[in-house]
């Protein structure tokens, strides 16, 4: 493992192990772009600057894709991913971020709508999980609910027209 940091202790706890949502993702040990070797890095390796109380990551030593960890295990957030698909994530979730804050629905909810609507299962419905296709449906999706939400509160206020 990479040279430890002075804030965080190389040892998982089988705590906060026990915490994570099942299904566990495995560690990724080929990276499924350029089939290279994956190994577990200090995330100051990736961004110049460590981050975080565990601050581990898995990263390709090939393509130098990569994904975090949860706090305190080995169990990675998602799967590898590269700049493509890092930058389709944060796009694609942003609007759905902002469809359960909302309170339109809970976060649960949101996540049990938009598997539904992409077909896949509950289990599934990541955007850790989500290939750069995948982010741009669920982006579709939650851009929709917004446009919904916001005719929906224009016609409340009286701002919107409605025909009766």
């Amino acid at each position: 493992m990479a040279q430890q940091s002075k804030r965080a202790s190389s040892k998982p706890s089988s705590r906060k192990k026990a915490r994570v949502p099942k299904p566990h993702i495995p560690p990724p040990v080929t990276c499924h772009y350029c089939g290279g070797k994956v190994e577990i890095v200090n995330n100051s390796q990736i961004y110049g600057k460590e981050y975080g109380d565990w601050p581990w990551a898995y990263r390709c030593v090939g393509c130098e894709a990569y994904v975090g960890m949860h706090p305190k295990t080995y169990i990675p957030l998602g799967t590898l991913a590269d700049a493509e698909t890092r930058n389709a994530r944060k796009l694609g979730k942003k609007p759905f971020e902002t469809v359960w804050q909302s309170k339109h629905m809970t976060r649960s909810e949101a996540y049990r709508q938009l598997a539904a609507h992409m077909g896949i299962s509950a289990s599934e419905c990541h955007f850790g999980l989500f290939s750069v296709e995948q982010c741009r449906h669920a982006w579709k999706w939650a851009t929709g609910i917004l446009r919904e939400m916001d005719a929906k509160r224009g016609a409340e206020t009286g701002s919107g027209k409605t025909e009766k």
